[in-house]
């Protein structure tokens, strides 16, 4: 299944104190060439799970300190080309290079390994360890932002909802067709003011993102309940938003607006427009702004730390009215879903109070979410209270869903 080659690259024994696959700090000797932490338990787990790997853009991925985790593929053939040696990780090592009992450790991986489910339902035979979540999650938001990719504009939620008396947020959940005809592809860029319509379109199309979501991470827990996927929705689409909003505001831009999923931005200031529908009321921009744009800025989340970070925000099993069974489930995969960025931040960096601290800078994110999530619901409530049009859809959601608390650790 691994692509072997030999080494082409001729004197890079030399690069002392430089990782040859990705460039960073050197730890020393790994498996046969210079390589930083990160590298060294990449290549290592890999191997010891028997991965295998596929590259999106056409295997030609630029590997460094920085982009190392957004191919796996093209990392592990980078580790691969400059000579790491397979045969070298030891079967009989765990984690930290300890002697193990191999009986023993059989007995407990036996336990563990079940088989992940791809995002589209499919089963996929790999073991149940962080890459392999990682790499599930990855896909889940590929597909989640990825849309339909109509040329034209699609027809309104808003249409259906008129033409259905029937229809409301379960809908979403029973209803692939009703999803494509908003699902256009998620774009942020630092462009026009937002219009009215624009702003609505984008709320919609979080909405999707977030049923995509639901939908995966259940697949994911095997449960299939149709109630309890809407329940979360409810708790979960005001932070779910945000987060989206924010940590790709901070990508994208260095000034004083918000970047929206569809290469519209709403300044600080908002336009005439956009306060007369109060949706952006309570000085609603300026304070994502202040209270998570600037400091996920300076975090400088990669995009599979906002991945693994969004589905830590739907994988909520305190949302209120969840059954126990399926609290319980969400809370599983939490968990193993924590660990994932526990040791992603961990493989790219060689310091464990540096990892200590970004683990738990990054789960600071999360407080200001649910005092943010409420003023959008207050927005829409004020809309629908002065006679603004706004999609039966999202009334729902924030301002008929009883107003549920959310709870972040």
């Amino acid at each position: 299944m691994f692509k072997f080659r030999q080494p082409i690259i001729q004197g890079m024994d030399s690069a002392d104190g430089q990782c040859m696959v990705c460039g960073d700090r050197s730890a020393g000797k790994h498996y046969g060439v210079m390589a930083c932490y990160g590298c060294k338990g990449f290549f290592r787990r890999t191997i010891r799970s028997n991965q295998s790997y596929t590259c999106r853009f056409n295997q030609k991925c630029a590997i460094d300190k920085d982009q190392r985790n957004a191919c796996r593929y093209c990392r592990f053939q980078r580790c691969l080309t400059v000579g790491m040696e397979p045969e070298a990780i030891r079967p009989d090592r765990d984690i930290i290079g300890k002697q193990k009992n191999p009986r023993k450790k059989k007995i407990k991986s036996d336990g563990n390994d079940a088989t992940l489910p791809s995002p589209n339902g499919c089963e996929s035979p790999v073991s149940n360890n962080e890459d392999v979540i990682l790499s599930f999650l990855l896909d889940v938001e590929e597909q989640a932002t990825s849309g339909n990719n109509v040329s034209n504009m699609p027809v309104g939620i808003s249409m259906m909802m008129k033409n259905d008396p029937d229809f409301d947020v379960s809908t979403l959940f029973h209803s692939q067709y009703v999803r494509n005809q908003e699902s256009f592809p998620i774009t942020y860029a630092i462009g026009r003011t937002a219009s009215v319509e624009q702003l609505i379109a984008a709320l919609r199309r979080y909405v999707l993102s977030a049923v995509h979501w639901i939908d995966a991470l259940f697949n994911l827990a095997q449960l299939t309940d149709i109630h309890d996927k809407t329940t979360l929705l409810k708790c979960v689409i005001g932070p779910f938003t945000i987060f989206n909003i924010a940590a790709r505001t901070a990508q994208f831009s260095d000034g004083n607006l918000i970047c929206l999923c569809n290469k519209s931005t709403i300044s600080r200031q908002p336009a005439r427009h956009l306060l007369d529908t109060n949706l952006v009321s309570n000085n609603f921009v300026g304070r994502v702004i202040d209270d998570l744009i600037y400091p996920t800025r300076k975090l400088c989340l990669t995009n599979s730390e906002i991945t693994i970070l969004t589905a830590l925000i739907i994988l909520d099993p305190d949302a209120r009215g969840l059954s126990p069974e399926t609290s319980l489930a969400l809370l599983g995969i939490r968990d193993r879903v924590q660990n994932a960025l526990f040791n992603l931040i961990r493989d790219a960096s060689s310091n464990m109070t540096s990892v200590t601290s970004r683990f738990g800078n990054l789960l600071l994110l999360f407080p200001p979410l649910a005092k943010l999530s409420s003023l959008i619901g207050e927005n829409v409530q004020l809309a629908k209270m002065f006679g603004i049009s706004i999609d039966s859809l999202l009334v729902e959601l924030y301002v008929d869903a009883d107003s549920p608390e959310v709870s972040f650790y």
